[in-house]
């Protein structure tokens, strides 16, 4: 079975990693800043502690990120009649899968539990 890339592919890959690079440079610049500008004063809004908040969120998703990289699965599987078996991207694949379940279980969770909350 032989597969045909198609003509700018290549290229095209480049620009993906690129453009991803620079997405995850931008949004940890972000959150460093936006946790690190936070004047003293700012920790607290309204009874509410929001600088630990901030930062328990983005040491919990590094944290959520690294467990479920070492949970994930390095069998092989067949791909268009390949076998796949490069031990990173599988693990890299099941962490985005698996911390994006349990963001969105994460989510629904909150609301629920926000409705019904005095």
């Amino acid at each position: 079975m032989n597969i045909v890339s198609p003509f700018f592919a290549d290229l095209m890959l480049g620009l993906m990693y690129l453009m991803l690079v620079v997405a995850l440079a931008v949004t940890g610049w972000s959150v460093w800043h936006t946790l690190r500008s936070r004047r003293k004063g700012d920790d607290i809004v309204n009874g509410v502690p929001a600088g630990r908040i901030g930062w328990c969120v983005a040491i919990g998703l590094v944290v959520c990120l690294v467990v479920t990289f070492l949970l994930g699965s390095s069998s092989p599987v067949m791909t268009n009649g390949v076998r796949f078996a490069d031990t990173f991207w599988l693990k890299t694949t099941d962490m985005f899968i698996y911390t994006s379940t349990l963001l969105i279980i994460g989510c629904f969770v909150s609301a629920i539990v926000s409705k019904f909350r005095s």
